[in-house]
């Protein structure tokens, strides 16, 4: 196999949605050979109807979140991989227009591995809903042993510091350097007053820069009580109407997950707040809004210890 998809897939009905088969085409029409890795009970129907894609298909346990799926398409199929590799999955919309431009655009830096967007949350690092490496990256020793980590037997903050995070990180240690199309300097705001883009910064990304994505959880949760799916499908539509009947298709069906609490959805409104200040040059509501965002930063901190160390004493009194 030349080019590789490595795909994980879940589905809480356990079925292959159409948003996802048509991600697959526009995948296999760059060339990319599709191993789709899926932890849901897919019946025969579904597995023929990858087939007819192309896709060779794994079924595995639910155990280990996306980079399990990941490292158990690696360990069967990196071997054979002498091309690029592409890491990709079902967590986002897309794409919203032209895949093969976003691709183009992405690889016209070059670099030994890519991502669509930047993080700096807890570390700099390329988000793992997409991810592009050239085949020195995938043939070196580090990556194969990034991918063989026992992610089924990691928590998802496990899973999230060794596998996401440490992805980036362990590659940039070893001298690998990453592109990407959204690098993570929105507004100038500092990296404690960091969130996540495909979040706040959606309508940028999508209209402005070409991330051709949204993010799932935006429209099915709205987990930081922003725009609700009616308005971003709106702008969607501007890209690419016959997509968003799709993702209705799918919300209709998905369960949403509870919003963020209170206090760090009021943190998001701050940091979209301060950000359309610095941008219209209102600099007295700007500097006001920088005070209240440092505000509740310190308070979202606190309650993440306290969190913390409130789970501490009961796994210490589970243990006792």
């Amino acid at each position: 196999m030349r080019d590789v998809c490595l795909f994980a897939h879940f589905d809480q009905d356990d079925k292959v949605d159409d948003y996802v088969l048509r991600y697959l085409k526009k995948i296999k029409d760059l060339k990319f050979s599709i191993v789709f890795i899926s932890t849901a009970r897919l019946g025969q129907s579904d597995v023929e109807r990858l087939g007819a894609y192309g896709c060779e298909v794994i079924l595995r346990e639910n155990t280990g979140l996306d980079f399990g799926s990941w490292s158990a398409g690696f360990a069967k199929c990196g071997s054979a991989i002498g091309g690029r590799l592409l890491l990709a999955n079902d967590s986002v919309y897309g794409p919203i227009g032209s895949l093969a431009v976003a691709l183009d655009r992405l690889t016209q830096k070059r670099a030994d591995f890519y991502g669509l967007v930047e993080s700096v949350e807890i570390a700099p690092h390329l988000q793992s809903w997409f991810l592009l490496f050239e085949p020195w990256v995938v043939k070196s020793a580090e990556f194969g042993e990034i991918l063989a980590q026992p992610f089924s037997a990691m928590t998802r903050r496990q899973i999230i510091q060794n596998g996401e995070v440490g992805l980036s990180r362990r590659l940039m240690g070893m001298g690998f350097r990453y592109e990407a199309l959204h690098r993570n300097d929105r507004g100038g705001l500092s990296r404690r007053h960091d969130a996540n883009h495909m979040l706040v910064f959606w309508r940028e990304l999508l209209l402005v820069e070409g991330i051709p994505f949204l993010k799932i959880e935006l429209l099915r949760d709205n987990p930081i009580g922003g725009e609700n799916a009616t308005a971003i499908l709106q702008a969607a539509e501007q890209i690419d109407p016959l997509i968003c009947g799709l993702i209705r298709s799918h919300l209709a069906r998905a369960t949403p997950r509870p919003q963020r609490a209170a206090l760090p959805r009021c943190r998001y409104a701050a940091i979209r707040k301060l950000y359309n200040c610095r941008r219209e040059s209102r600099r007295v509501a700007g500097a006001f809004n920088l005070i209240k965002l440092e505000m509740l930063t310190v308070l979202v901190w606190t309650w993440r210890i306290v969190r913390r160390l409130l789970r501490l004493g009961q796994d210490t009194a589970g243990e006792v």
